[in-house]
């Protein structure tokens, strides 16, 4: 995934992996970069709102977090997008498709957004040195960048209401491969991070039917939803590094 392999610190880089975001706080997050994934969708429509020129994305972990943050915004200016278990929040402007995000409804707006698992995942990782979002429409320059950060990272899956999600794990793997193909040094790699690895190398030859085969994409098509698992299997297709600072999700 990584175009050269480059020489870093005399250690290894070390890379863990959290396969949901109850997980994260049992993690050393202690000067290590955070990714956060949750590729069905959250973080898929992060990506895709910031590439689309939204001014920020704010995840909220609530409902009524989300509509009080709303009302200290100018009419007009802020957008309240998410959703619950897959369906989009009553009264909100926009769910969590990442087909969702256009340009001409975001360009300019700033995004008041909240999920099921994918904002706290984010909000879990706070105390991270940095915290990129990531999922598969970015995920070579998500590796890229954590290469010329030279750091210890931790990668956040998301997860589904507390247990493991496929898609996430595969992605997490994704970005495990790009960073061994980039160091020629090598990584450090933890249990889990070594399973990403094998995920990976299982299902990157199709992304789209992992995810379709999977029972959150099961969920989604039942909901009729199908169509946002082209989207967010697209790799690369968002090649965007956001970061999550101060409570806010920006493109930089």
């Amino acid at each position: 995934m990584a175009k050269d392999s480059i020489n870093l610190r005399g250690s290894k880089m070390r890379v863990d992996v959290a396969f949901t975001a109850d997980e994260v706080q049992y993690k050393d997050k202690q000067n290590r970069i955070g990714v956060v994934i949750d590729v069905l969708r959250a973080t898929s429509s992060a990506i895709m709102a910031l590439k689309n020129g939204c001014s920020s994305f704010i995840p909220i972990t609530t409902i009524e977090g989300a509509r009080e943050l709303a009302e200290k915004f100018e009419p007009g200016r802020v957008l309240l997008g998410g959703a619950k278990r897959g369906v989009k929040v009553q009264g909100f402007d926009l769910g969590n498709s990442p087909n969702d995000y256009t340009e001409e409804i975001v360009k300019g707006k700033d995004i008041i957004f909240t999920s099921s698992n994918g904002t706290k995942a984010m909000h879990e990782l706070k105390s991270a040195r940095e915290v990129l979002i990531a999922s598969f429409l970015n995920v070579s320059a998500v590796c890229e960048e954590l290469l010329s950060l030279n750091r210890d990272i931790l990668i956040a899956c998301s997860g589904d209401f507390g247990v493991f999600s496929l898609g996430d794990a595969v992605c997490a793997g994704m970005i495990v491969d790009g960073l061994s193909e980039g160091l020629s040094g090598g990584l450090e790699n933890s249990d889990a991070a070594a399973v990403t690895q094998m995920l990976c190398a299982v299902h990157k030859g199709d992304i789209r039917g992992m995810l379709l085969r999977s029972e959150w994409g099961q969920h989604l098509i039942g909901l009729g939803l199908g169509k946002d698992i082209d989207t967010c299997a697209a790799i690369d297709s968002a090649p965007i590094v956001p970061r999550f600072k101060d409570g806010v999700i920006r493109a930089r």
